[in-house]
Parts: structure tokens; C-alpha cells; sequence
């Protein structure tokens, strides 16, 4: 995350942090265990579907898990075991719907993009399961997008990759961590719009392979299902957003500032050359690249606004690229998820 103190800036926008808006009700619900499971949970569907689902998993070997999900209908997200007790918990979604079951024995190697998901940035090439090279950065995951060629990317901050006095990527390796090491290595950055435009993005690979996901939803861990992403909306001053980030956390909410924030943002866009908008939320180091959405409805659905950039001031309060200058400048679209 940058981090600017700016007098200017300080004169328009510190203002002490709204409290954070409350999240509408779209958690798990409880559902009967079926075989093995200790937990069958679901958001947005009936327990008859989760308990079906659940059913195909535990019918199935671990390394099924995903084949098992899939021919119920859902589309796996990831895999995470449990801390000490020999379970592991399996994520999935279906539409605009979440499931969650648990079962004995050590997670299957399934996991993928998700926004929200801690990045690693390096020069050195990333390797799943070494250490995290010297010099490298930590950032967060945001939008995944459909490019002009029909691939699939994600989206995160461009000075995470940083650029150097030449304009060449400074740190291109990226991987999706699971800490505490590099846990998918995505390869190398693909294009870093700060080298051509005043917009904070860059693009990276998303993870590919037969246990690998994309899904445009915004994580939230395990214990609370994943937000769903519905479409695009525009930064509107007073408009109530959340951002994401691997160090903040989930869910911090707030609103964009208005007119008394416009001077301010055009003085850091001249001062640090990227277009911003500046909100009431705090953020902290490492959030740099999270996704920065609507408040989330109640069905579980957010819009995408932005990219999460910088820091202002000392109230630490968060600023965001806009996403739709950068839509415009990688030719690409936000992939959403169809009701």
C-alpha cells in the first residue's frame, strides 16, 4: 500500500472514519450432516441442495472432490484443512449461491482466484512450496476480467510490481499465496498500465490446471461465504463501498468522499500520477490491489468500484483507482456471476 502525507491532502480529506456500514444479512446456514461431514452449511440455496451436494462428496474418494461438486451442480473455490483435528473444509458456489462442508482427512490440492486473496510480487521466479524470496511484496488479489482475447486475468496494483526508472517491471514474478509460503506460482506479470496511464493496475495470469478455479466472488475465508460479484458501478461521491485486504481483513466499510475530497484527489493524482478516489475507510499496509465494492445486498451480491491504491494522511484513510478507466485501458471486461 502506498502511503502518503500529504498537506493537501490533509487539508481536504483526514477526517476521522465514518463508522463502517452494516453488512445485510448473507451468511451460512446450518444443515443436516450427512455421512462423514461434520459441517454442511449453504448461503442463497435450500438445505436439500447442500445436503445433496454433500452426499456426491462423501461418496466420493478426497481427490474426487471437485469431479463430486461439479457433477452436483456447483463450482468448487478451494480446499483448506483444519487447524489440529484431521479435517479440511471445501468451498463451492453455484450461481448466486455458497456451500461449505467438512470432512475427515487431509485437503485435496484444490484451490484458485478468489479477490481478496494475498499476492506475492518478486523478482526472482516464485515456486510453489519455497520460501518467499528477499526484496519481494505482499499485496492483495482483486477483479478477474476477460481480455480482448477471450483469456481470463486478475486484476491487482501496479506498484506492486513497481516499474523501474526505465519503465520495466521491477518485481514481475507473482504467485497466490498460502502462507506461509508461495503457494500457486501464476508467472510473470502481463501488463502494468502505470506505464502508459495514470491508473494503479496491472494484470496477472490466473491459476490454470485441473484443481485450479477463477471465480468472481470476493473472499471472506471460510466461515462466512464469499460475496458474489454482480457487475460494475461507478465511484459516486457518498456512495457506501467496502474494500478487502490480506492485511485489514474483510469487509471494511465505509463511503466515498464527496466535493470536500475533489482537491484533494486532483492534488495526488498530479503529485503521484495515478487517478484516484478517496474514501472514509482506514487501511494498512499490504492492502494495496484489494477489491473495493458496494455494500454488499442481501442477496449476497456486491459491484466492483475499484482498486484499492493508497494511504492519506494520519487517519491512514484509503484511496482506490477507479475500475473503469482501467477496464478501458486493458480492453477487457469484469467477468461477473450470472443470476
Amino acid at each position: 500500500m502506498r502511503s502518503l502525507i500529504a498537506t493537501i491532502a490533509a487539508a481536504a480529506v483526514m477526517v476521522i472514519p465514518a463508522q463502517a456500514q452494516a453488512i445485510r444479512s448473507y451468511e451460512y446456514v446450518g444443515c443436516a450432516n450427512v455421512g462423514e461431514t461434520s459441517i454442511v452449511q449453504v448461503a442463497g440455496a435450500s438445505c436439500a441442495d447442500a445436503e445433496a451436494a454433500a452426499a456426491q462428496v462423501v461418496a466420493a474418494p478426497i481427490s474426487g472432490s471437485k469431479a463430486a461438486l461439479q457433477a452436483a451442480g456447483w463450482t468448487p473455490l478451494r480446499a483448506q484443512s483444519t487447524e489440529g483435528d484431521g479435517e479440511h473444509d471445501l468451498l463451492a458456489v453455484r450461481k448466486r449461491a455458497a456451500l461449505r462442508i467438512r470432512r475427515p482427512g487431509g485437503a485435496p490440492n484444490l484451490d484458485g482466484w478468489e479477490a481478496g486473496r494475498e499476492l506475492i510480487f518478486a523478482r526472482p521466479t516464485l515456486v510453489g512450496g519455497r520460501p518467499v524470496p528477499k526484496g519481494a511484496v505482499v499485496c492483495s488479489s482483486s477483479w478477474l476480467v476477460r481480455i480482448k482475447s477471450g483469456r481470463l486475468g486478475g486484476l491487482s496494483a501496479a506498484h506492486c510490481g513497481g516499474l523501474r526508472s526505465d519503465k520495466t517491471v521491477q518485481r514481475r514474478n507473482v504467485a497466490l499465496r498460502r502462507a506461509p509460503q508461495p503457494g500457486i506460482a501464476l508467472g510473470r506479470v502481463k501488463r502494468i498500465l502505470s506505464r502508459s496511464k495514470p491508473l494503479d493496475a496491472l494484470l496477472t495470469p490466473v491459476p490454470s490446471g485441473s484443481n485450479r478455479s477463477r471465480v468472481a466472488v470476493v473472499d471472506r475465508g471460510v466461515s462466512r461465504p464469499p460475496w458474489i460479484v454482480a457487475g460494475l458501478a461507478q465511484p459516486t461521491a457518498g456512495r457506501a463501498v467496502c474494500f478487502t485486504g490480506r492485511t485489514s481483513g474483510i469487509d471494511q466499510c465505509g463511503h466515498i468522499r464527496g466535493r470536500q475530497a475533489r482537491g484533494a484527489e486532483r492534488e495526488l493524482s498530479r503529485d503521484i500520477g495515478t487517478r484516484v478516489r478517496c474514501t472514509s475507510i482506514t487501511a494498512r499496509q499490504g492492502d494495496s490491489g484489494g477489491p473495493v465494492f458496494t455494500a454488499p445486498r442481501s442477496d449476497g451480491t456486491v459491484r466492483a468500484v475499484g482498486i484499492t491504491t493508497l494511504i492519506v494522511g494520519p487517519f491512514r484513510l484509503m484511496c482506490f483507482t477507479p475500475l473503469g478507466p482501467v477496464l478501458d485501458g486493458l480492453n477487457a471486461k469484469l467477468v461477473s456471476v450470472p443470476r
